[in-house]
């Protein structure tokens, strides 16, 4: 898998991550996080290898999810009206 900088900023923002906390996960400086963005530095083998292992776990989670209505569940099952992001990512990851 080749990561451009495109797909690696998209992998963060479907993670859910700020620059800092892709940064703290990946065990580098902010600073480089934004550099793999814009195309400035490339991340090395073993960066890539943790990103194609994310980015494997975000399909085959999403395939999961499109087919499981969690939100609906988690508010019928909680008898709740709404449901905050936080709530639903508590919540998918004890699934």
């Amino acid at each position: 898998m080749i990561l451009n900088p495109e797909d690696i900023k998209q992998l963060r923002q479907r993670l859910g991550w700020s620059l800092a906390e892709m940064a703290r996960r990946m065990g580098c400086s902010v600073d480089i996080v934004s550099a793999w963005e814009a195309g400035h530095q490339s991340p090395d083998s073993e960066v890539i290898n943790q990103m194609e292992y994310l980015e494997s776990y975000l399909h085959s989670y999403s395939q999961r999810i499109s087919q499981t209505p969690l939100a609906e569940k988690v508010m019928h099952e909680d008898r709740l009206s709404q449901l905050t992001h936080r709530d639903l990512i508590d919540r998918t990851f004890k699934v």
